[in-house]
């Protein structure tokens, strides 16, 4: 098969059927997008490296398994978010506990995946009662990770709109999940 004509879904659905060589495909067109999430926080090229490989290793362990909610783009790059947050919580591990903040310390409890599922649960709604321009516009941009522009020429629209809609759309959001600003942080930048 030629997965360079494929869709992201018809190569991600190949990788669930045991298909090497799409996940290899797929490695290929999402690592350097990954790679540069990852190293927004992490800040050494080699942790980086790691994060992404152990994105696709858990991919290709899971495949059985996945069933995706949302777009395989928007999938990976929650992966490699939730990634750069567990080498987070590793390195605080070895911090000194006793000179932490107990809030932030109970913060890295057990329950983390559970509450990082029930969070997309929550910012779902949210994004849902959006008005329907400004959720289309918000989701192009940050589940499909669009360009300003990309998202104008797509909608026949001016840049400006875009970002106007976008603006609404996070301060909204904001609003929303003030209780739970360290698990916004992670997801939006």
């Amino acid at each position: 098969m030629n997965f360079s004509a494929c869709s992201d879904q018809q190569i991600f659905e190949s990788v669930c059927q045991g298909e090497e060589r799409a996940l290899q495909h797929l490695m290929h067109r999402f690592w350097q997008p990954l790679f540069k999430t990852a190293s927004v926080t992490m800040q050494d090229p080699e942790v980086c490296q790691e994060l992404v490989q152990n994105v696709f290793i858990n991919i290709w362990r899971n495949r059985e398994k996945i069933n995706l909610k949302y777009s395989i783009k928007t999938y990976l790059f929650g992966c490699i978010r939730y990634e750069v947050f567990r080498n987070v919580k590793k390195k605080m591990d070895y911090v000194e506990l006793k000179d932490l903040d107990e809030d932030y310390v109970d913060s890295f409890n057990p329950l983390l995946k559970l509450e990082y599922s029930e969070l997309l649960d929550y910012l779902d709604q949210m994004i849902n009662q959006l008005p329907d321009k400004c959720k289309e516009i918000f989701y192009l941009s940050r589940m499909e990770q669009l360009s300003h522009k990309e998202i104008a020429e797509k909608l026949n629209i001016s840049v400006k709109t875009v970002e106007n809609q976008i603006s609404i759309a996070l301060k909204r959001l904001k609003q929303g999940m003030q209780n739970m600003h360290i698990f916004f942080q992670i997801f939006f930048f």
